[in-house]
């Protein structure tokens, strides 16, 4: 089904405008989506509508002529970057820059604002279609659409009367764990991926909350030592850490996956064009399946943490356990916090822990010599 798709265009001149309007609407842009594009030459319009309007995409052109020739206060941004900070304040929005002062704006550039040079053949019409690609306005949109459903479709059609909600902040409450439940990861799968029908496949990503939530120390915490660059992974328990009966941060090292045998015999082999056998496959296959079968080597020993943009492939070793006080690490001074791993990903590291810890190391019994005692004493009684 087609959707439409309300975009903000914000440019002092008036034909530029009616350009962008006429290549951003033309039937095909976003495939069988449509656009509907609102228009404004100033930078008073442009801060009223992204203030109040419910828009899919900015996009803003750096200057307004009249407004910045006449802006004789302390601030001395231009209009595009002021119309960004007002954006910011009020709601999210990706936003483009089209502007012919590309060179003045690009440390604002990241994963939600982009810089194109005016004028450059196709350059904002790509840039638009990657912001799609992304999914983040159909993303914005799914969370708003949620919300919406919620309360008008279900807090309003089975809740007549006030009086069944009485406590404060139970709508709010029940609001909010409504949207926590429609974000989940198999709700997440399905929005990505609406022929996704279940399953125990997960992607890298998500393990791990990413950037951290907050500063205290949560189980799975990964922190980067800022010496040394080592990442550690925090295993404490979680009732511990919440409860603050933690005296010590108990950290287990994490070596990135090169570092190991397995990586390497493979490298090697593809370096020196070897075929990589099944044999090596199968020993990194072990590996990042937390099996890793070496002589002598208990496969509980190990936790692999999957790679993504943010973190490298990592194995956690639990016999490189560290402690440090509490009060020392909340200091913060020598290690800086990079991402979380999530439920329930975290507890299950720190199941896999205290199992290699819980382990018992007791003397195997001769089990075949008192067998074989048990059946001479039964052949000694029918006897």
């Amino acid at each position: 089904m087609a959707r439409v798709w309300n975009f903000l265009v914000f440019d002092d001149d008036r034909e530029i405008l009616e350009l962008l309007v006429e290549e951003l609407e033309e039937p095909g842009f976003l495939g069988e989506d449509v656009i509907k594009c609102t228009t404004v030459d100033n930078f008073l319009d442009a801060r009223r509508y992204v203030e109040t309007g419910n828009f899919d995409l900015v996009i803003l052109d750096l200057q307004d002529e009249g407004a910045d020739l006449n802006n004789k206060g302390d601030d001395d941004r231009l209009s595009g970057e002021r119309v960004l900070d007002y954006l910011k304040d009020k709601q999210f929005i990706p936003v483009v820059f089209n502007t012919g002062y590309a060179e003045k704006i690009m440390h604002l550039q990241s994963h939600f604002v982009k810089v194109v040079r005016k004028g450059a053949a196709g350059e904002l019409s790509r840039v638009v279609r990657e912001t799609f690609e992304t999914k983040l306005p159909e993303l914005i949109r799914y969370i708003q659409d949620e919300q919406r459903k919620y309360l008008w479709g279900h807090v309003e059609e089975h809740w007549g009367s006030a009086d069944e909600l009485k406590e404060e902040g139970e709508v709010a409450y029940l609001l909010a764990r409504r949207l926590s439940n429609s974000l989940s990861a198999s709700s997440i799968r399905k929005f990505f991926n609406p022929e996704y029908v279940g399953g125990s496949k997960v992607h890298p990503v998500e393990y791990y909350i990413w950037p951290a939530l907050n500063f205290r120390v949560s189980l799975g915490d990964l922190y980067s030592a800022n010496e040394s660059g080592t990442i550690y992974l925090v295993i404490n328990p979680a009732c511990d850490l919440e409860q603050g009966k933690a005296d010590v941060v108990l950290l287990v090292k994490c070596s990135r996956i090169e570092e190991f045998s397995e990586f390497e015999s493979i490298r090697n082999a593809i370096s020196e064009q070897q075929v990589v056998g099944s044999g090596k496959r199968k020993e990194l296959t072990g590996l990042i399946g937390d099996n890793r079968k070496i002589a002598g080597g208990q496969p509980d020993r190990y936790k692999y943490l999957p790679g993504t943009s943010f973190l490298p492939h990592l194995v956690a070793d639990f016999q490189f356990l560290s402690q440090i006080p509490m009060e020392d690490f909340l200091k913060g001074e020598c290690f800086t916090k990079i991402a979380t791993l999530d439920t329930p990903f975290a507890e299950g590291v720190q199941a896999k822990f205290a199992r290699y810890y819980g382990r018992f190391g007791m003397p195997d019994l001769n089990f075949e010599t008192i067998a074989g005692d048990i059946i001479l004493a039964m052949q000694n009684v029918r006897a």
